[in-house]
């Protein structure tokens, strides 16, 4: 299997917003509402990818999922006590559910940390929506250490809260 994590090119827009879709549509029907029509949105990833923070995880020459990376950090993160610093951050991480299952969530992240330290990063920081259990236990067990939650307002009442988590990226 070929994988690989590659920054996004206009030619794949209405690819990641299919897959975007089938992921959102998922995680509505496990009662998982982290998601809704302003974020992240076509907007949302036509922006991230004309600043080149866009990326798709590629499988067998295929879109299987896709993230943002950058150093922007939400106003709500202030009040988290960091411990590490030149951080990279991950946002808006969705894998197609087509390929959940099998060990490639765990893989995506990997190429996400390797991408940060190949541009010198020393830290990862994200956050994932509470009840969203398989992610939180995905960043868990792969070393991301929880350091507080924050409340996104802009989220429907009872599913605002987020766990915020960081890891050290060995050089």
């Amino acid at each position: 299997m070929n994988i690989q994590l590659k920054q996004a090119g206009s030619e794949q827009l209405d690819t990641i917003m299919d897959v975007y879709i089938r992921c959102k549509k998922d995680l509505y029907e496990k009662g998982l509402l982290q998601w809704n029509d302003q974020y992240p949105s076509r907007d949302y990833f036509k922006e991230e990818m004309n600043d080149g923070n866009l990326y798709v995880l590629m499988v067998n020459d295929k879109v299987a999922g896709s993230v943002t990376l950058n150093d922007w950090q939400s106003p709500e993160w202030s009040e988290i006590p960091w411990k590490l610093a030149n951080e990279w951050v991950i946002h808006a991480l969705f894998l197609d559910p087509l390929q959940q299952g099998n060990g490639l969530g765990k893989v995506f992240i990997e190429k996400c940390e390797e991408l940060a330290r190949e541009k010198g990063f020393e830290s990862i920081r994200l956050d994932a929506y509470s009840r969203n259990t398989g992610a939180n236990s995905l960043y868990e067990k792969m070393g991301y250490e929880y350091r507080g939650s924050v409340y996104f307002t802009s989220k429907p009442e009872g599913h605002q809260e987020y766990h915020c988590y960081e890891k050290a990226l060995t050089l």
